[in-house]
């Protein structure tokens, strides 16, 4: 957040525009030089033991030789101005110097070779190393100049992208890793220990997204199962379908900004009117304005405001469907809280061309699902909005918390086009976040996703498959791993054994791991929180990914999973069920009886069981259910539930029935 200070001088926001920026895909008819995509840039870690891929644009024709390490290849840029080489596979080690030779020279300097990997996914592996547990101590010790790690910037695309937008390799350092995925930092830093090697990591992911916006379009068309994906986005109107690539003008002016009073006998109290051309705020505090995602907006202080006297807060610009443009306030300027139970509201007026939303800042919520307001819509005219304490809400999706109106450190306007939040295209980051990486060489890819699709989880069966596969078919990488994050506990717990949709989707996850060749499973269900979607427990996250890739691509004699169902047998009265990765043995966490087991008879009624350890197996019983024939363990959307092996690895939920769940028919 970039703080206006507060002077006596009118305040413009900075603007940062795409103008003279070279962007790798425009269309050009002449290419002055050699041009390469981002990831081949400085700092860069190319994958070891595969064979290099360099590619780029330059003028038809253009000859184009690219030096690296002792090896030299030479080609000729095509018609389409695309040009591309392959040098050989090298070991780990670094640094090196990559030479492009065309019209003119390019050099890229401090190119590693070691572990490349892909972080994608929502807001769970987006989530930042400095909101992760521990963080304290964890971010002043991310000096690891080995480490390297590349954001890619949020783009929606309706067509394949070769290029992402604006970006850079950055050596991890504590500023950098701060910012960075907690999980796939935390992952790196697990395999550069264990393996003494450079490891480049690249982030490519968006809170709240589902994952058919990650799947390669073909691939959902392929499965008649699958095409329903398309259907809302069939639904969406032309203008709603032209604003996933182009972006839409927004102009937005605030003014006269008051907070209402709880009581008829007591005065209101002004605010903010910008009329002597400052963003202060009366209580002691300023407006600031975040442009970082959105480069093309402006906020400027305008004259006249309302009433054709003094200034009014304008926002102009252009967005496109990534991005928002954030108008803050503080009540203090130190960002301390406030007492304004006194008040009942905050009235303000608005004009222009766009939608916009309040949210109200309290410090004991750190996951962006403030109390805020529906989206609005201005119009031509001046009018006046005002906003009810007591109408906020909170979407949901985060933690649940009261509203402190005794401690509010201030609200944002979130200002958007006339669309409001339009619908994204299905394929829409595939396109424009993960088809520009494709064709450089990776060992595997994180995937930390399913929470928006937890109500599809039947789907999910098929959708996660068909998403690793097409990321494999695009990459020409058959054997490119993929590390899956089972879906941690969170949600209600439930009294008596019953049906989950979370459940169901930690099960798709499992069955991807039984039926796709090259896949791994993080089992996180003891490592999540039942009040947050987003858990801060991340490091846990990020060492069980690379357990999986120590043990089954490095070669490590390790144990890497907790233990999964092999299989079940029914003795009388009891279940013998068996598991494979006990390791040394398994163990109910704590020292307690296990629990998280039920087992049902032929009504399909499930009733908790009693379960006990027997070497490979668990024992499960109830006397509730004479003739059991099927079995769940951590069936819930937030279970109590026990079982490890003495790995300290918990074991994966699962169902031993095929029976329907709530998510789709079987």
């Amino acid at each position: 957040m970039s703080h206006i200070e507060e002077s006596g001088h009118r305040l413009r926001g900075s603007v940062r525009t795409a103008a003279g920026l070279c962007i790798f895909a425009c269309s050009l008819s002449a290419w002055a030089d050699p041009v390469l995509p981002t990831l081949v840039s400085d700092h860069m870690v190319l994958q070891q033991g595969r064979e290099i891929h360099i590619w780029g644009k330059a003028d038809p024709e253009e000859k184009i030789t690219v030096s690296f390490a002792g090896h030299t290849a030479t080609t000729t840029a095509d018609a389409h101005n695309r040009w591309s080489v392959h040098l050989p596979a090298m070991s780990a080690g670094g640094p090196f110097t990559l030479t492009v030779q065309g019209n003119k020279q390019i050099v890229i300097k401090d190119v590693m070779i070691g572990e490349v990997w892909i972080a994608s996914g929502q807001s769970n592996m987006a989530f930042a190393l400095e909101n992760a547990e521990g963080a304290a101590t964890e971010v002043p010790k991310a000096d690891y100049p080995q480490i390297r790690l590349f954001t890619v910037p949020k783009q929606v695309a309706v067509s394949p992208q070769e290029d992402t937008l604006p970006a850079r390799w950055q050596i991890c350092t504590p500023d950098a890793a701060k910012r960075f995925s907690a999980v796939a930092y935390f992952f790196a830093r697990e395999i550069h220990h264990a393996q003494n090697v450079p490891v480049g990591v690249i982030e490519s992911a968006w809170p709240g997204t589902t994952i058919e916006e990650w799947v390669a379009p073909d691939a959902l068309q392929a499965d008649p199962s699958l095409r329903s994906a398309f259907e809302e986005w069939n639904h969406a109107t032309p203008a709603e379908k032209q604003f996933a690539e182009n972006p839409l003008p927004l102009e937005l002016e605030f003014d006269d900004f008051e907070l209402i009073p709880a009581s008829a006998n007591s005065a209101g109290k002004a605010l903010a009117n910008f009329d002597d051309g400052t963003a202060r705020i009366s209580m002691g505090g300023s407006f600031a304005y975040d442009w970082a995602d959105a480069p093309d907006a402006l906020f400027d202080l305008v004259s006249p405001g309302r009433g054709g006297a003094g200034f009014a807060a304008r926002i102009t610009g252009h967005l496109d469907g990534t991005q928002d443009s954030i108008l803050a306030t503080n009540y203090r300027l130190d960002g301390s809280t406030v007492d304004l139970t006194s008040y009942a509201g905050i009235r303000f007026w608005v004009r222009g061309n766009g939608s916009f939303r309040v949210r109200s800042r309290q410090p004991t919520i750190t996951d962006w699902d403030d109390y805020a307001t529906p989206v609005m819509k201005a119009s031509a005219d001046w009018q006046p909005v005002t906003v009810w304490f007591r109408d906020l809400r909170q979407e949901g999706w985060g933690v649940s918390l009261p509203f402190t109106q005794d401690a509010l450190s201030g609200f944002t306007i979130q200002s958007l086009t006339t669309l409001g939040y339009a619908p994204m295209p299905v394929s829409g980051l595939y396109e424009g976040m993960i088809t520009p990486l494709l064709p450089y060489a990776l060992r595997g890819a994180l995937w930390y996703q399913g929470e928006s699709n937890a109500l599809k989880a039947h789907q999910y069966r098929k959708l996660l498959p068909a998403l690793i596969n097409s990321w494999r078919d695009a990459s020409r990488q058959k054997d490119l791993k993929f590390l899956v994050v089972q879906l941690p506990n969170h949600g209600a717990t439930p009294d008596q054994p019953s049906e989950s949709a979370w459940a169901e989707l930690r099960e798709a996850q499992l069955l991807t791991l039984r039926q796709v060749p090259g896949t791994g499973l993080a089992v996180t269900i003891d490592v999540g929180d039942p009040k947050d979607v987003h858990p801060h427990r991340k490091r846990e996250v990020g060492q069980r990914l690379a357990l999986w890739a120590l043990a089954t691509i490095y070669k490590q004699p390790i144990e890497y999973s907790g233990p999964l169902y092999e299989s079940m047998q029914v003795r009388g009265s009891e279940l013998h069920v068996r598991f494979t990765h006990v390791g040394s043995g398994l163990e109910a966490r704590g020292g307690e009886e296990l629990r998280g087991f039920a087992v049902a008879g032929a009504d399909r009624k499930f009733h908790w069981a009693e379960a006990r350890i027997d070497g490979d197996s668990v024992v499960v019983s109830s006397r509730d259910v004479p003739r059991p024939v099927a079995v769940r363990y951590a069936w819930a959307d937030s279970p109590q539930c026990n079982l490890f092996n003495k790995d300290g690895l918990p074991a994966s939920p699962f169902r031993t029935d095929d029976w329907p769940g709530i998510t789709g028919e079987h």
